[in-house]
Parts: C-alpha cells; structure tokens; sequence
C-alpha cells in the first residue's frame, strides 16, 4: 500500500503543478502583459517534474525538522531543490531535444534552465510545501484506501 500512496502522491502534486503553472502563467501574463484572455498553457512533461515533491519533501522535512531548522530556512532549502529539480530537467529536456521552457531571455539565467528571477516565486511555494505534502498525502491515503475497499 505505501508504494501506492507514494504514486498517488506523486500523480496529484504532478497535476497540481500543472494546474498552478496555467493559474501562474495566465494571471502573469494578464498582470505584466496586459492579455486579459487568461489562457495559461504547459505541457505535460511538466507531470514528472511536478511529482518529485511528492518523493522528496517528506523525507527531506522530517530531517530538517529533527535538527530543528526553522521554516524560513526549510523553505530555502526547498527553495534550492527546487531549483535542483528545474535545472536537471531542463537540461534533460533540451538533451531530448524538447524546448519546453527557456528563460534565456531573463537576467541572471543559468543555461536557460533557471533564473534568479524566479526566486520570490519559488521561495513563497517552498513556504507552503510542506502544509501541501500533508494536504496530498492524506488525499493520497484516503484515495488509496477507497480503491482498496472497492475491490
């Protein structure tokens, strides 16, 4: 069962992100571009990347916690694998030759793959990370437990 909740986990933060990437991106571009239309748009290579979370935060949490580090410098740290997490991909999906994102055109950008720019962002979800890892967790437990009775 544990490695089915850890799936399910990883499903629902992947379609998470996708659903807040097409929220973050339409309110941007209305906000910063002016295209009231609000079409967000992302692609479904983003599931994967979007999933890890839902692998990493609770073993890296329950670390941090025990060595009683603060949630303002846990959320650095997210913050960081964040960043980790959209290099590596970024760089793997540009090696398959798939251009699903590339922040060449912003300041301080590594590669392409990641921008500076994107820390405020990145900083305010990590903020939350963990009070979303319990919220999908304990979804991921109730769905998990409600397809077993089911069967």
């Amino acid at each position: 069962m544990a490695g089915r909740r850890i799936a399910m986990r990883m499903f629902l933060f992947g379609c998470m992100g996708l659903v807040f990437e097409i929220f973050y991106i339409a309110l941007h571009d209305a906000v910063f571009g002016g295209s009231w239309n609000l079409r967000g748009h992302s692609s479904l290579w983003m599931i994967p990347v979007y999933a890890l979370p839902g692998l990493l935060t609770g073993p890296v949490s329950h670390r941090l916690k025990n060595r009683h580090i603060p949630l303002p410098f846990r959320a650095f740290i997210y913050m960081l694998m964040i960043f980790a997490v959209e290099y590596v991909s970024g760089v793997l999906f540009t090696a398959a030759g798939l251009d699903i994102w590339n922040y060449s055109n912003l300041r301080w950008n590594l590669h392409g793959h990641i921008a500076l720019s994107y820390v405020p962002v990145w900083y305010f979800l990590a903020l939350w990370l963990e009070y979303l890892y319990r919220l999908i967790d304990g979804c991921a437990c109730v769905l998990v437990k409600s397809h077993k009775t089911t069967q």
